[in-house]
């Protein structure tokens, strides 16, 4: 399997796409067949060389030049023995997709250019006689794609680069809010419960040394070891409430592994929105996007799901909208999670609004203000 990975397969940040091209070569190979004659096995050679320069083209090595160049070269030759001019794609698609300083890219585009005008003169001088209306406006098409092909695929590369880059980044983020939540975990604990088992130990000893000189001194100890106690209780619910506790960032990053899951995208807008809003809101909307998100991968049969945020002077607005078959006004009534949702935001004095008509578009609205209200 290593041989394989070292020798024989493309370099996995390429994708399958590289895998595809190779099947065009099926007629060159065609061509050749059945490998009797000299100019067959010529053919057939030629095709195996420019087969292994082109996947050495894609591995990142001091002789990628020399691959890249010996691709052209033998794609020139092959075009003007078997008028496979296709072949030349092959290499636009190769060094358009690698990243490289641009100099270096023009300088492979020039060769490349030249790799498909050589062999292009060379037919014309032959067969340009014999072309009629059609075979022109073929080759000025062709001619076009060749020009753009480098360029179509950088293009390509790029957005499965950033793509790859979000992905790591989310994960990032992720190990970043783990080991922000344990980090204050700790620091509670040991800011908090620590001073508070501290002080009970020292009680505990003094009520002891008391219980020999002066009993009557022990139970007033002992109340305020219970006090204490019952102090540490209710901060470590308190904690544990914490714990439970969950933000909308959280949240979309983990219903966006969910829904990649399910073949959904998530596309998210003015994220920024969310800074300041009161932890207490942020867990009530964050539950409600993880049951509208729940409803979304089983009943819409819908490719992509929008979220956006938006805020005014007393309002802070979560729209979450898909692109599936919709929701009939009658079924809003139905479904228990449109009802969970609405339950949980009357809690923040907040409110819900439902249209099925494109998809389905739910809009959480909730005043600013609500926590310091509550307070």
């Amino acid at each position: 399997m290593s041989f394989f990975k070292r020798y024989i397969a493309m370099p996995q940040q390429y994708g399958l796409f590289p895998y595809v091209w190779l099947l065009f070569l099926f007629f060159p190979i065609a061509y050749a067949f059945p490998f009797k004659t000299l100019r067959q096995q010529v053919i057939i050679g030629l095709v195996l060389i420019f087969v292994i320069a082109y996947r050495n083209s894609y591995v990142a090595t001091t002789y990628r030049p020399f691959w890249l160049l010996l691709q052209m070269v033998v794609s020139a030759i092959l075009a003007v023995i078997v008028q496979a001019l296709y072949l030349s794609i092959y290499t636009a698609w190769v060094f358009g997709s690698i990243p490289m300083r641009r100099r270096s890219f023009w300088g492979y585009y020039g060769a490349y250019l030249l790799s498909i005008l050589v062999p292009t003169l060379f037919l014309y001088y032959y067969y340009g006689g014999q072309m009629g209306r059609d075979d022109w406006v073929g080759l000025a098409v062709y001619g076009l794609f060749c020009i753009l092909s480098p360029f179509a695929a950088g293009s390509i590369q790029r957005y499965n680069r950033k793509n790859r880059q979000l992905m790591q980044t989310n994960q990032r983020l992720t190990e970043i809010i783990k080991q922000n939540e344990r980090q204050r975990i700790a620091r509670d604990l040991h800011d908090n419960l620590g001073q508070s088992f501290s002080m009970i130990t020292l009680k505990a000893e003094y009520a002891r040394k008391l219980l020999a000189k002066k009993p009557d001194a022990v139970p007033e100890q002992l109340l305020a070891i219970e006090q204490a106690s019952r102090q540490n209780l209710k901060m470590v619910r308190d904690i544990v409430a914490g714990l439970r506790q969950t933000t909308i960032a959280e949240e979309l990053i983990n219903q966006e592994r969910n829904l990649s899951v399910a073949g959904i995208i998530l596309l998210t807008k003015d994220e920024n929105q969310i800074e300041g809003l009161p932890q207490s809101n942020q867990q009530v909307l964050a539950q409600c996007l993880h049951e509208a998100v729940t409803n979304i991968i089983r009943y819409s049969h819908a490719t992509e799901c929008y979220v956006t945020f938006a805020q005014s002077a007393t309002t802070f607005q979560m729209t979450i909208q898909d692109n599936g078959r919709g929701l009939k006004k009658a079924d809003q009534f139905k479904s228990h999670g449109i009802a969970g949702m609405r339950e949980r935001l009357e809690v923040i004095q907040g409110e819900l609004t439902v249209d099925g008509r494109h998809g389905t578009t739910l809009t959480l609205t909730m005043p600013i203000a609500t926590e310091a209200k509550n307070d």
